[in-house]
C-alpha cells in the first residue's frame, strides 16, 4: 500500500513560499539573470504540480510565464508575479518539459527549463466498504484462540487469562489490512513459538521464516469467508491451516481460508477454520486494539523494608551484605528512586535531585548527591519482559535497576563503563511486588525487591445518580442559590426516569451516560409537556465520551458531543434550544461532601447557576 502524509508535500510548499529574499538595487544585481524555480508536487496521486519562482526580488515588478509543457493541452500556460501556479497533469505516468520565463520592463527576457516526471498513483479505494480494512490484535482476554471438536467449540484447549501476560508477545501481534487488499503480519521482534518451529518448551522467540511477516501477501473477502494469500501469512497462529496443523517438515500452503463473524459494530472479529478431523480453531480479534498491557507497566521503588537489596554468593543468599532498616531512612535518596515502565514499552529512571553514590562516583564516603551521568535517568531506554523465560532486560546505556554498579557479570568501577543491556531474573511475587536476581563476578549474585506504587485513587470512579431527596438538582441567581427553581420530593416519583440514569465514570478515563429505555424529556428535545420518554439523540448514551477531573481546582470535564451531568440542557453558558446545539464538552464544578456524595455546580446565562447532587451507586 502507498503510505502518502500530504502534510509534507503542503509543508515543502509553505517552506517554498517563505524563503525570503533581498532587496538589492537593480544597478547592484541583474534580478533576472538568477532566475530559478522549484517545483512541488501537491497531491497523494502525484499530478498536481506546483512551481514556484525562486529570482529575487520577488516584489511584482517581475512577471513569469510559466509552461506546463503538455502537449495536448493549450491551457498549460500561466502568467503571475508569484508566489505559485499549480497545474494538474493528465493521470498517468509521464515526463514533461517544464519551462519558466521572466521578464522585466528593460531588461531581457530569461527562461529556465526542467525535465519534471508526473508519476501517477491510483487513489487508494475507500475503505467505507471492507469491514476488514484496519489493524487487528487478538483480544486481550480469556477464550481469545481455542480449537475442540467442532465449529466454535473450544473444549479442548483455549487460552487463559494467563496467557494475556503471558504470551505477551503474541496478544501484541498485528494483523493489517490495508485498503488496497494487501496484507501484512506485523509481528516486532519476538512472537509466540512451539516446538514445529524449533522453540521446546514453547515461548516467546524471534519470528520464524516464512511466517515473520515478511510475506508478500493480499486478502479477499465474500459475505461469509475471508481468505488470505501469501504464503507464511496467517491469521492467529501460524501452524493452523485449512485441515490441519503445521509440522516442521510441512509444505506452507500459499493461502489459508477462514469463516468469520463480525461484530454489529465492526470492531470485532471471530475466525474460525477446519482442522484435522472434527477439529475446528476459533480466534476472536479487536480492531485497533492496544496491546495488552504489560504486568510490569507502572512505577516500581525498591520495598522499604529490611532486606530490600543485598549480595551474597548464590542465587537469593544476601549474606555478605543486605540493608537494614535504618538504611530506608539514611539512604532515603535511594529508597525513593522510581524505575518507570511505561505502556509503549520504554523504560525511566526517575532519581530526583539526589540519589545514593557510591565511591566508584566519585563519592567518597558514599551519601546522597547529584545523579552522575550516565546514571542520571538521562538514558533512552526501553525494556523487553519475558514472562515464559522469567527475564527482564533493560536497553539503554546507564538505565538500570536497583543498583546503578551492578551488571551481568560484575561492578562498575567507573561511570564511563555503563553498559548497553542488563538483563535480570525476574519473580513477581504478586502484582505489585517483584524480586530481581543478576548474577556478577564469581559466584556472587545480587537480589533487589521492587514495589508497584498504586496509581493515586479517582474519587470519582463508580457509577453517580440524582440524590433521590428534595432539591436534588435546582437553578438560582448565584452558585449554590437555587431560589428560581428546586426539585421537589415528589419529582422523586413523578420523574423517576430521571432519578435512574446512571452517570458512569469509568477507571479508564471512559464516561457512560446509561439511561435505559426512558428519561426526561422537555420542550426542547420536542417533549411538550415535559414527561418521561426514548432518550433523544445526541443524549441518549451513545456518545463516546471520556473524562478530566482535577482534583487540584475542584473540577470534572466530560469530553464527548451529547455527554452530560445531571440535565442535558445545561452547558457552560446557556441552556440548549435544540439537541443539535449539543457541545463537545462541558465542565462542572465538584465538591465531595463525603465520599459517596458530590454537588456539583455550573454556570449558565446571565447569573444563573445550576447545582446537583448527587449519589454514589
Amino acid at each position: 500500500m502507498k503510505i502518502f502524509k500530504k502534510g509534507v508535500y503542503y509543508m515543502l510548499a509553505l517552506l517554498m513560499l517563505s524563503v525570503s529574499f533581498s532587496c538589492e538595487e537593480d544597478d547592484q544585481l541583474n534580478i533576472i539573470a538568477g532566475l530559478d524555480f522549484n517545483i512541488a508536487e501537491l497531491n497523494p496521486e502525484g499530478n498536481l504540480v506546483g512551481v514556484i519562482a525562486t529570482t529575487i526580488p520577488p516584489d511584482g515588478r517581475i512577471v513569469y510565464t510559466v509552461d506546463f509543457g503538455n502537449p495536448s493541452d493549450d491551457a498549460d500556460v500561466f502568467q503571475t508575479s508569484g508566489p505559485m501556479v499549480t497545474y494538474e497533469y493528465p493521470e498517468e505516468t509521464a515526463t514533461y518539459t517544464i519551462t519558466v520565463t521572466a521578464s522585466l520592463p528593460g531588461r531581457d527576457d530569461v527562461s529556465i527549463t526542467k525535465d519534471y516526471t508526473v508519476i501517477f498513483q491510483e487513489p487508494d479505494p475507500d475503505p467505507v466498504d471492507n469491514p476488514f480494512f484496519g489493524t487487528w490484535r487478538l483480544a486481550p482476554e480469556a477464550g481469545a484462540l481455542g480449537v475442540g471438536p467442532g465449529q466454535g467449540d473450544v473444549s479442548w484447549w483455549s487460552n487463559s487469562a494467563e496467557d494475556v501476560v503471558t504470551r505477551d508477545c503474541l496478544f501484541d501481534d498485528e494483523y493489517v489490512f490495508n485498503s488496497d487488499n494487501t496484507f501484512q503480519n506485523v509481528l516486532g521482534d519476538q512472537t509466540w513459538l512451539e516446538p514445529w518451529q524449533g522453540t521446546d518448551p514453547e515461548a516467546c522467540g524471534t519470528p520464524v521464516f516464512p511466517h515473520d511477516g515478511t510475506a508478500s501477501a493480499t486478502y479477499e473477502f465474500t459475505s461469509s469467508e475471508l481468505t488470505i494469500t501469501g504464503t507464511g501469512a496467517f491469521m492467529g497462529l501460524a501452524k493452523v491451516v485449512n485441515g490441519a496443523e503445521l509440522g516442521a517438515a510441512d509444505t506452507v500452503p500459499e493461502s489459508r481460508t477462514y469463516q468469520y463473524i463480525l461484530s454489529d459494530d465492526g470492531l470485532s472479529l471471530t475466525l474460525q477454520i477446519p482442522v484435522a478431523g472434527d477439529g475446528w480453531w476459533s480466534f476472536r480479534f479487536i480492531k485497533d486494539a492496544p496491546p495488552a498491557p504489560s504486568a510490569l507497566e507502572g512505577s516500581w521503588r525498591l520495598a522499604p523494608e529490611a532486606g530490600a537489596f543485598g549480595v551474597g554468593p548464590g542465587q537469593g543468599n544476601v549474606s555478605w551484605f543486605a540493608s537494614s532498616e535504618e538504611d530506608i531512612t539514611t539512604r532515603a535518596c535511594l529508597f525513593d528512586d522510581e524505575y518507570v515502565f511505561n505502556a509503549d514499552g520504554t523504560f525511566q529512571n526517575v532519581l530526583g535531585s539526589e540519589t545514593w553514590l557510591e565511591g566508584w562516583q566519585g563519592q567518597d564516603p558514599e551519601g546522597c548527591g547529584t545523579p552522575v551521568f550516565p546514571h542520571d535517568g538521562t538514558a533512552s531506554a526501553t525494556y523487553d519482559y519475558d514472562a515464559g523465560n522469567n527475564t527482564l532486560t533493560i536497553n539503554g546505556t546507564g538505565a538500570f535497576l536497583g543498583l546503578a554498579k551492578v551488571f551481568n557479570g560484575g561492578e562498575l568501577t567507573n561511570p564511563s563503563e555503563a553498559v548497553e543491556s542488563i538483563e535480570y531474573i525476574v519473580e513477581l511475587q504478586d502484582e505489585n511486588t517483584m524480586i530481581l536476581d543478576i548474577a556478577v563476578a564469581g559466584d556472587g549474585w545480587w537480589r533487589f525487591k521492587l514495589v508497584r506504587e498504586a496509581p493515586p485513587a479517582n474519587p470519582l470512579v463508580g457509577t453517580w445518580r440524582f440524590a433521590p431527596e428534595a432539591g436534588a438538582f435546582g437553578v438560582g441567581p448565584g452558585q449554590g442559590n437555587v431560589s428560581w427553581f428546586s426539585s421537589s420530593s415528589e419529582d422523586v416519583t413523578t420523574r423517576d426516569c430521571l432519578f435512574d440514569d446512571d452517570y458512569v465514570f469509568n477507571a479508564d478515563g471512559t464516561f457512560e451516560n446509561v439511561l435505559g429505555s426512558e428519561t426526561w424529556l422537555e420542550a426542547w428535545q420536542g417533549q411538550d409537556p415535559d414527561a418521561c420518554g426514548t432518550p433523544v439523540f445526541p443524549h441518549d448514551g451513545s456518545a463516546s465520551a471520556t473524562y478530566t477531573y482535577d482534583e487540584g481546582a475542584g473540577t470534572v470535564t466530560i469530553n464527548g458531543t451529547g455527554a452530560f451531568l445531571g440535565l442535558a440542557k445545561v452547558f457552560n453558558g446557556g441552556e440548549l434550544a435544540n439537541p443539535s446545539g449539543a457541545v463537545d464538552s462541558i465542565e462542572y464544578i465538584v465538591e465531595f461532601e463525603n465520599a459517596d456524595t458530590i454537588i456539583v455546580d455550573i454556570a449558565v446565562e446571565g447569573d444563573g447557576w445550576w447545582r446537583y447532587k448527587f449519589v454514589r451507586q
